[in-house]
Order: C-alpha cells, then sequence, then structure tokens
C-alpha cells in the first residue's frame, strides 16, 4: 500500500492512503523498452512511450532532411495522424505502429488522409506481410539503442533483370527520411497486389523494364492475332471449300439417287419383259406339242387311210 505526502495550508504534511495501490503505473511514468524487447502487445505503456519517442525523433530528422514544417498529432480533414510534415506544395502523413494494424482499417484510413488532402501517407510497423500490402515499413525494434531505427521490411530494390522485388538487406530509418522528404524515396506498386518503397532510380528501371516487357508482350499478342486472323481466313476457306463440296456431293447423291432410281425401273421392266417372254415361251411350247400332237394323229390317220386302201387293193 502506498502513501502520499499532501500539504496543508498550516504547513503540516499529511499522509494518504493510495485509494488504488494495484494501479498500472501511468504512460507518463513509463520509460520504455529496453533495446531489444520488441513487444507487440496493444495498450502497452512501453510500447505508447517507445511510439512517441519515435514519432518525435521522426519530427526531428524530417525537419533536418529539409521538410518546411513537421507536427506531432495535428488534425487535418477531421482525422489526426501521428505525424504531418510539409515541404513546399507536398502534404504528407506518418502513422506509427508498434503492434500489427489492421488491414482493412489502415486502408481505410489511408484512403481518407488521402481523401483530406494528404498526397502520401507511410505507415511505420512491425515487419509482416501487411507491409506488402500498405505503404509501409517494417521496423523490428522500436526501442533501439542511440534510436538507431532499421527497415526490415517494406522496401524494395532492383534486380538484376530491373524489375523490383523485396529488398534482402536492412536500411536505415534515418537514409529512407532524408531520402523520401528529397523526393529519391517514392511508394509504388510492383504488382496487382503488392507494393512497396524504393528509390526513384529503381522505379525508373522497374517502369523501363515493364515497358519493355509490355512492348515485347504487345508484339507477341500481334503476332497471335495476325496468326489467328491467318488462321481464321485458312478456317473460312476450308469452310466455304467444304461447303461447296458438300453442294457437290449432295447433288451428286441427287444424281445416283435418280439413277438408281432409273435403274431400278429399268429391272422392273427387264423383269416384267422376263416374265412376259417365260409365258411366250410356255405358251410357244404347248403350241408346239399341240402341233407335234396333231402332226402324230395325222400320220396315224394316213397309215390308216393306206392300210385300208392297201387291204383293199389286195381284196380286189
Amino acid at each position: 500500500m502506498s502513501t502520499r505526502q499532501v500539504e496543508v495550508p498550516s504547513g503540516q504534511s499529511v499522509a494518504l492512503v493510495d485509494p488504488e495501490p494495484n494501479r498500472i503505473p501511468a504512460v507518463a511514468d513509463s520509460r520504455g523498452h529496453r533495446p531489444g524487447e520488441r513487444c507487440r502487445e496493444p495498450g502497452c505503456a512501453n510500447c505508447h512511450r517507445d511510439v512517441q519517442r519515435l514519432k518525435f525523433w521522426l519530427r526531428a530528422r524530417l525537419v533536418e532532411a529539409g521538410a518546411d514544417e513537421a507536427r506531432v498529432d495535428v488534425e487535418i480533414g477531421g482525422l489526426t495522424p501521428d505525424l504531418l510534415w510539409r515541404s513546399g506544395d507536398r502534404v504528407c502523413a506518418i502513422e506509427v505502429h508498434s503492434a500489427a494494424p489492421e488491414l482493412g482499417r489502415a486502408r481505410q484510413l489511408t484512403a481518407a488522409l488521402k481523401s483530406g488532402g494528404v498526397g502520401e501517407v507511410l505507415w511505420i510497423t512491425p515487419p509482416g506481410f501487411w507491409t506488402a500490402q500498405l505503404p509501409a515499413l517494417g521496423i523490428d525494434d522500436f526501442a533501439p539503442a542511440a534510436c538507431d531505427y532499421r527497415v526490415l521490411g517494406g522496401m524494395l530494390s532492383a534486380g538484376p533483370g530491373g524489375v523490383v522485388s523485396p529488398s534482402q538487406t536492412a536500411c536505415e530509418l534515418r537514409e529512407f527520411i532524408t531520402g523520401w522528404v528529397a523526393q529519391e524515396h517514392a511508394y509504388g506498386c510492383r504488382d496487382e497486389h503488392m507494393g512497396g518503397w524504393a528509390t526513384v532510380t529503381d522505379w525508373e528501371r522497374h517502369t523501363r523494364t515493364q515497358a519493355a516487357v509490355i512492348a515485347r508482350q504487345r508484339q507477341e499478342l500481334m503476332n497471335q492475332r495476325t496468326a489467328l486472323a491467318l488462321a481464321r481466313k485458312a478456317t473460312r476457306d476450308k469452310t466455304k471449300q467444304m461447303l461447296r463440296l458438300t453442294h457437290r456431293l449432295e447433288r451428286a447423291e441427287v444424281a445416283a439417287q435418280e439413277q438408281a432410281d432409273d435403274l431400278a425401273q429399268a429391272r422392273r421392266r427387264i423383269a416384267d419383259h422376263s416374265r412376259v417372254d417365260a409365258t411366250l415361251r410356255i405358251t410357244v411350247a404347248g403350241q408346239k406339242a399341240a402341233i407335234m400332237h396333231w402332226q402324230l394323229i395325222t400320220w396315224f390317220a394316213v397309215l390308216i387311210i393306206i392300210t385300208f386302201i392297201t387291204a383293199g387293193v389286195l381284196i380286189r
């Protein structure tokens, strides 16, 4: 249980009992974390102290780098960013979070600040996947010795091919602030989902590389379109040829069907003639047999007559 000494008008001091002996020390009494502790607890008093120290350190570095004005926790457009600085016509804001930011809220706040007149927004957060989806830099330790803040995430650098990719080496936050104020560093998107901070020279190389890739892809697309147009023309020609051949085949089928009908009709006629011929042949054969019978009867009758004549002659 703690006590407090209170001066009274009579000059005597009275000891009062602290009504909240187990309360958390106020933020103003905090002295921040020790270097290397890397606390990520939301609402931590030491983290708040570290963030406040970083904000005023950033203010000093911005003024040192040539910013016309840099203020902490100033209101603009109904919002209060952690740091707001101006250099000529440029108005930029910085948001400092020692814990992982909520991605959706961070995006909404970034859009609201830009709608309120802020040209660029920088988020300083711990390293994480969000640094590639926000205009953010990842600071590993918010309480480094001698304020030696080092950026471990969010920076991009041009590779051998000219395309920017996440930087594999850490850089000093002091150097980034100096380059940012001098417009030597800028935020950009390296693809449709991911972005990061890089030097203007690297972005120029990235843009030239992307322009060359786009030009090559456009040429390839034109070649493919030409090949597709030729293939379509060849297909149309083949289709027309097939239609002509199909029409000829249909006409040939019609002619073949007509010839088949004529042939069938001729065969029916031949069959009819064959039946008539067979009937006539049977009739002729019957008539020949009848003639043969009559001839035999005639010869038999003649022989009988000759016999009677001969018998009559011999009888006389």
